[in-house]
């Protein structure tokens, strides 16, 4: 009987800890409750906040993963068909292109014309033109260097015209079989970098012509 009353008494003395009243009487007791009531409820809302910061950088991640992914997969198909991305551009109406952009390629057009066809008339198969004295000077041992150092600009620009002339003129005047003091940093970029670069354009093998250089 007396265990009895004593677990009664014993569990009576913890429910009382779960009564309003009690803590009303001792307002230490509630503070503590109060402060520990808060520090939870930040605890707890903390944990969400950053559960969700968390979330939302791995989404951010992941949209980043695949883009990168695509990218990765069009460089691949880019590099495994050069040509038929190129013929792709190519095949793009004239009329999409921006009409200020088109003006411009235009007066570009214009300007290498104008340059083109005083060379043509003053200096023509010599390495550089006088525009003052409009006389051609051989600054290079006569390998043409204007000539040849503009064969893929007038591809790329279309002029159909003046390049075909122009590879007539390496395909019957061009020669290296002479007896000069050569500028090799000259010659390799304008003379020997023009026709290798005409060669890659046109795939004409005339540019190659005699493995001469």
């Amino acid at each position: 009987m007396a265990r009895r009353s004593s677990s009664s008494s014993s569990s009576s003395s913890r429910l009382r800890y779960l009564h309003p009243s009690y803590y009303l009487k001792r307002p230490k007791q509630l503070a503590m409750v109060f402060i520990a009531f808060v520090f939870l409820t930040f605890a707890l809302w903390d944990r969400q906040s950053l559960l969700r910061e968390h979330e939302e950088e791995v989404s951010e991640l992941n949209e980043k993963l695949n883009r990168l992914h695509d990218q990765l997969r069009t460089v691949e198909e880019r590099s495994r068909n050069p040509l038929k991305e190129m013929d792709r551009d190519e095949d793009k109406d004239i009329s999409d292109i921006d009409p200020i952009n088109s003006q411009r390629r235009e007066k570009v057009k214009d300007a290498m014309l104008h340059a083109w066809n005083s060379y043509e008339k003053y200096a023509w198969g010599q390495d550089e033109l006088q525009p003052q004295s409009k006389n051609g000077i051989n600054s290079f041992g006569g390998l043409g260097a204007t000539l040849v150092d503009s064969l893929d600009t007038l591809y790329i620009m279309g002029l159909e015209d003046q390049f075909n002339k122009a590879r007539e003129w390496v395909a019957n005047s061009l020669d290296f079989n002479k007896d000069y003091e050569a500028s090799v940093f000259e010659t390799t970029i304008r003379v020997v970098g023009g026709l290798l670069s005409a060669y890659d354009l046109s795939g004409d093998e005339i540019f190659l012509k005699g493995k001469r250089y």
